[in-house]
């Protein structure tokens, strides 16, 4: 039996896996979208000392190794160096994050974004900050804010999601990304990956509202497709090891359906149900994964 692939496509907004040249890169291929410089990764490097330089890269290797703690102390160590540098702050706000430290985040993050509120890089992370606090007003300001920049050209095009909101489920970690577009096959509008304290992914849960559905709802909805709502479903995806073939396989389960975009509140809710195992099957198929 064949059921529906699902594979993550997109750019997930990490500061550090966007690299330090990405401030430089948006500025310069929308130059009118940039009425504040955001500093580079680069002009931070040339003011710094070859010790300072050693010291950045000992923290970005340590948040590369997940040891988000490490990463944090040797950041905190450079702000207090150079005190208010956007691009230490940034850093050391989302290793503050994956660490749990959503205060300092919003203390770092909150000037930034006041004073160059096209800053692209902290404003997802500003909203991440809000939403980690229980903010749910300006969390939900902020993504509107971040959809806004991508709408006026100023975040760069390639980001199509990042993390909002990182959740702990039981044993495990729930990771939820929002997308600033909805992207891929199924028009992926959400993300959350469930993942152990290793880090591998358990499960992932999405919220869609592919192009291929919206006919059939327009026939059993058509006041509310007339009104431009769409259908938007939650499923989940489960690797479930090889197949005969040597294939990896998969289990898709649908669990509901909605008419119209939920709002990230009961998005939240609906995927915390999920992959704390509260939510009730509508139908699941498990096999071969087709296009």
């Amino acid at each position: 039996m064949a059921v529906r692939r699902f594979a993550i496509s997109g750019m997930v907004l990490t500061l550090w896996a966007l690299g330090l040249s990405a401030a430089a890169t948006s500025a310069q291929s929308n130059p009118a979208a940039q009425p504040v410089h955001i500093e580079t990764g680069q002009e931070l490097l040339a003011r710094m000392t070859p010790a300072q330089k050693e010291q950045f890269d000992t923290a970005g290797k340590a948040f590369d190794a997940h040891q988000y703690a490490d990463a944090l102390a040797g950041f905190k160590a450079l702000l207090k160096e150079l005190p208010g540098d956007p691009v230490i702050a940034k850093f050391s706000s989302e290793a503050a994050l994956q660490s749990g430290d959503s205060a300092f985040a919003l203390e770092q993050l909150k000037p930034i974004v006041k004073a160059n509120p096209d800053d692209w890089q902290a404003v997802p992370l500003l909203a991440r900050a809000y939403a980690e606090s229980g903010d749910a007003a300006d969390r939900d300001a902020g993504m509107a804010q971040m959809v806004e920049l991508h709408k006026r050209g100023v975040a760069p095009p390639n980001i199509q999601q990042y993390t909002i909101e990182r959740i702990k489920a039981g044993d495990n970690f729930l990771v939820i990304r929002t997308s600033i577009v909805p992207w891929g096959v199924y028009k992926v509008y959400d993300l959350g990956q469930l993942m152990d304290s290793q880090g591998n992914i358990v499960l992932r849960v999405t919220i869609e509202s592919g192009d291929f559905d919206q006919p059939l709802f327009a026939q059993q909805h058509p006041k509310e497709a007339a009104a431009g709502l769409r259908e938007f479903s939650l499923d989940a995806y489960r690797d479930t090891g090889m197949g005969s073939n040597g294939e990896g396989t998969q289990t898709h389960t649908t669990y509901k359906f909605f008419v119209g975009q939920p709002s990230y509140d009961t998005v939240r809710q609906a995927f915390l149900d999920v992959a704390t195992g509260k939510a009730s099957a509508m139908s699941s198929r498990s096999g071969l994964p087709t296009p």
